[in-house]
């Protein structure tokens, strides 16, 4: 046989095998980390990383938050829920999903939060707890489904005078609202984002909010100002709420007398990405010992982000308008996109950094 003719038959030998192969089992590991280590490979490397960064801002910023999310889940009213956080009351269950909250003196001591939702849909929301006028006012800000048991008397005259999308427990049916057995009445109310709205479309209200938002940073930013690492509000007692800076994460991570600050639901550690600490005139009105909190006006404050803080002041012309903050040159701040936690303090409460 001639020599180039077998030579030819050896090399189409070959071309076959590898054809097999390739149609075939997949090739060794060994092969697989020279494509990787490949100069290529590299650059498909940063494509991805790209992508990831994209995929994180994509869809539209959540005008609560600055968090990116799909349209579909910031077309709608924002709902503002009232929670319990009497010690018998804790954990609560949703706040791991709420994209602001709120904590102010109810009274003897004992604080109240208000959680504003949006883009999230939490299936168990509560305990859920009687409304104030003061945090009537903030749900205002938000054109928000505001969410309550009962409240003060002066809180029923305002829900009525100023037309809030009021949405109490004690008018709606089982449906909407109910009582879990792991606790003891009243504080055992729950509800679900699902069932506010459906009450809110049996009360005829409108589906979407009208609001002004927050201004949010494109991107994570440092503030300028001093180092805290740990700050602490002590209320009354067991009401001593501290944000513990989380280096890893550039979040605070919340706890309650001293003990991780954990949802009920997931058990997720709660945490902030913004605190703002606003100052407000306080006084008892009653023998009950409830408050009047002045939120509309003018006063001072404080913005911690990003384990800085930074004095504010912060303004609210109308009741129904929006607080604004401001920084030491007189320019409303920026928050960084994630969930912020407003603490509302009396005046006399100082010393709140370590």
């Amino acid at each position: 046989m001639n020599r180039n003719k077998v030579l030819v038959g050896i090399l189409a030998i070959i071309l076959v095998f590898i054809l097999l192969a390739g149609c075939g089992k997949p090739a060794p590991a060994a092969t697989e980390v020279e494509i990787l280590e490949s100069p290529a490979d590299e650059s498909n490397s940063k494509d991805m990383e790209e992508s990831e960064s994209q995929a994180e801002t994509s869809g539209v910023p959540s005008p609560i938050s600055g968090i990116y999310t799909e349209p579909e889940n910031i077309s709608r009213r924002p709902i503002a829920v009232m929670l319990d956080n009497q010690s018998k009351a804790r954990p609560q269950a949703g706040l791991d999903q709420a994209e602001i909250v709120y904590e102010a003196l109810a009274e003897g001591g004992i604080t109240r939060y208000m959680a504003i939702f949006l883009m999230n849909q939490p299936e168990s929301i509560g305990p859920v707890r009687s409304a104030r006028p003061y945090f009537i006012e903030k749900a205002l800000e938000y054109d928000a489904l505001y969410v309550h048991v009962g409240g003060s008397p002066q809180a029923f005259i305002d829900l009525k005078e100023l037309k809030v999308a009021d949405i109490d427990a004690m008018s709606r049916d089982g449906s909407i609202f109910w009582r879990k057995n792991h606790k003891k009445a009243p504080h055992n109310m729950y509800t679900s984002t699902n069932a506010l709205r459906k009450a809110a479309q049996n009360s005829g209200y409108k589906a979407e909010g009208d609001f002004s938002s927050f201004a949010f940073n494109i991107e994570d930013t440092d503030i300028n100002g001093s180092q805290v690492s740990s700050i602490e509000i002590p209320y009354f007692k067991d009401y001593h709420p501290s944000f513990q800076y989380n280096v890893e994460d550039k979040k605070y991570d919340r706890y309650i007398n001293g003990k991780p600050h954990l949802d009920e639901i997931s058990q997720i550690h709660l945490q902030a990405k913004n605190i703002i600490i606003q100052k407000c005139d306080t006084e008892i009105i009653d023998s009950v010992g409830r408050l009047e909190m002045t939120v509309t006006g003018t006063g001072t404050g404080y913005f911690i982000t990003n384990g800085k803080m930074t004095e504010i002041t912060w303004e609210k012309k109308a009741r129904k308008g929006r607080t604004k903050y401001y920084d030491e040159n007189g320019k409303e701040i920026r928050l960084n996109p994630g969930v912020t936690w407003v603490e509302l303090i009396p005046m006399k409460l100082e010393n709140v950094f370590q």
